[in-house]
């Protein structure tokens, strides 16, 4: 392409990257232009964030632990967020130490992966750009999406959710190209990073619809089943599997060890969860155009607009591919809306999906299939018919009608948030911010009352390492401020005997050895020994799916970045031969 060419085809594409600009300024407004921080963990997630950059500061290499000043060694990011926190710690610091100013960025850009994704399917579908800007903008501003950000403040599930439809781009891209380009190698690799490395539910949820949906294409559409190569999936998986191993640092403990946590521990309690709060997602809360309260409603004219479709385009075989796409993906979405409102279904699935604690998390899930079926029927309308133009004009006001109710929703934000600068100050004293998700469900109840007590303090930990001593006989229990189990970190010096179920905090018996568990010492033992000063040293834990998980983690990191910097010389050489 000519330098003219290629100038002529970027003003061309100028108006509708100013709309979509205009769009995501309009729905990340009071991210860019207000000081206030918003409802449920938005703030604690800002935390999190800036307690991981601290720990890449000083160590150079993410943390499992958080400490402060309730626990030392308390495993948050071993089970939630890890990658995501530690990214989010990269731009903080590559910004200067600015962790607001990175939290923002990274939602903003979130919001852009999303449309974005839309778009770039739009247009592999055939679309013009105006029309593949529809899906995106339905699902952009839907009142579930937006509500994660602005009422729940779950920051890892809004990751994990708007990477699924440019990683699906992405994967597409380089599923059917002829070789592996920098550009969408670059889309999929860090769509994918941050898909596994955010949210684990999203991750069950998120893979369960796209297995469903893959699978149906695959079987029931010919065509899609040709565009599938021995090579296209050798490249797609040189992209995918290394982005996923990027996460192992985290994910293997997680996998190994969140069955003994006190949160993957609460079978009986996931049952209960998703029955207490099936009323959220009756039909009088989803088919509603009042954008208030959870999980908040569907968009209905979407879903009208989608069924007429149906009805009224064109059935012809020159259109089996995009009328059986948009057959499976409706048929998704509707499943996903039924085991959303009848939690029976969700019962009786595997273990995990009775710990998704609440079934409107499924929303999302059914307007990404919508949208996906606007994208199938939108391209289904291309032949032209009198009927079928109509029906594609109609995408006007449905477009219209979504970001009304998203305007709407946004003026009805309160911000309850107290600054969040002042979050980082009221947090800078390492006070606050442990809960009892993580903590050990596996150990002993050892009771810390009338015991003596060794506190480690937190800002004397570094690189997960602390130490601390307390004169008392050898055998003696003691209560620490250690939160992890046994599993997460190595002691020397004492062994781990249980965990005072008042605390959840653990209880060591000193002088017995390096690291594992012991008996309550009798009586004797402690009468008899002599009081001494005796040295209690913490570490993470050299386990095997710890020293795996960072092997991996090290390993994929260098095949990404070698991978993408050839892809880059590559392109380079390319285009000073041209």
């Amino acid at each position: 392409m000519s330098r003219r060419a290629r100038t002529s085809a970027i003003a061309s594409k100028a108006p509708v990257l100013g709309a979509a600009v205009v769009l995501l300024g309009l729905l990340t407004y009071p991210l860019l232009f207000t000081s206030s921080g918003f409802e449920g963990d938005w703030e604690h997630h800002l935390w999190l964030l800036w307690h991981q950059s601290l720990s890449l500061q000083s160590d150079h290499f993410p943390s499992l632990f958080l400490n402060s000043s309730y626990s030392v060694f308390y495993p948050t990011y071993a089970f939630y967020g890890g990658t995501l926190y530690a990214v989010g710690g990269l731009l903080s610091l590559a910004l200067g130490g600015a962790p607001v100013s990175a939290y923002v960025l990274v939602y903003v850009l979130d919001f852009a992966a999303a449309f974005g994704g839309w778009w770039w399917l739009g247009r592999m579908a055939g679309l013009g750009s105006w029309l593949s800007m529809v899906p995106g903008l339905v699902f952009v501003t839907s009142a579930y999406y937006m509500l994660v950000i602005y009422a729940q403040g779950d920051w890892p599930a809004f990751t994990g959710i708007s990477m699924i439809p440019l990683m699906v781009a992405a994967g597409l891209s380089v599923l059917r190209a002829d070789r592996l380009r920098l550009g969408a190698a670059f889309a999929l690799a860090s769509s994918s990073i941050l898909f596994f490395g955010a949210h684990n539910i999203t991750i069950l949820l998120g893979l369960t619809t796209l297995a469903l949906a893959g699978a149906a294409t695959v079987v029931l559409v010919p065509d899609a089943r040709r565009q599938i190569t021995p090579r296209g999936v050798a490249r797609l998986a040189g992209v995918v599997l290394p982005a996923v191993l990027l996460n192992a640092w985290y994910l293997l403990p997680n996998l190994a060890y969140g069955a003994r946590t006190r949160i993957g521990d609460k079978v009986s309690e996931g049952p209960a969860s998703l029955r207490g709060t099936v009323g959220l997602v009756s039909l009088s809360h989803l088919f509603t155009f009042a954008r208030t309260g959870l999980p908040g409603p569907l968009p209905v004219l979407a879903v009208a607009w989608v069924l007429a479709g149906i009805l009224i385009l064109p059935w012809g075989r020159r259109d089996r591919t995009w009328t059986r796409l948009l057959l499976i993906c409706s048929g998704v979405s509707l499943l996903a809306a039924i085991a959303m409102t009848h939690v029976g279904l969700l019962l009786a699935l595997p273990r995990p999906y009775r710990l998704i604690q609440f079934s409107y998390r499924l929303e999302i899930y059914v307007v990404l299939a919508l949208c996906a079926a606007i994208l199938a029927a939108l391209a289904l309308a291309r032949r032209g018919s009198r009927r079928a133009r109509v029906w594609t004009w109609m995408a006007v006001p449905v477009c219209a009608a979504s970001l009304v109710g998203a305007v709407q929703q946004l003026g009805a934000i309160a911000y309850p948030g107290q600054d969040r600068y002042e979050t980082l100050e009221s947090y800078g004293q390492v006070e606050t911010g442990d809960n009892e998700d993580f903590d050990d469900a596996s150990a002993p109840a050892v009771s810390a009352a009338n015991l003596p007590t060794l506190l480690f303090p937190p800002l004397g930990v570094h690189d997960d390492r602390v130490s601390g001593s307390v004169r008392v006989a050898p055998g003696t229990l003691v209560a620490t401020n250690i939160a992890a189990g046994s599993y997460m970190v190595h002691i020397t010096g004492a062994k781990a005997v249980g965990i005072d179920p008042r605390t959840n905090l653990m209880v060591l018996q000193i002088g017995s050895g390096d690291g594992g568990t012991a008996r309550r010492p009798g009586p004797a033992l402690a009468s008899t020994a002599p009081v001494a000063e005796e040295t209690i040293s913490v570490s993470t834990s050299e386990s095997l799916p710890i020293v795996l998980g960072r092997v991996l983690t090290l390993i994929a990191l260098a095949v990404l970045a070698g991978g993408l910097l050839f892809l880059a010389a590559r392109r380079l050489r390319r285009f000073g031969s041209r």
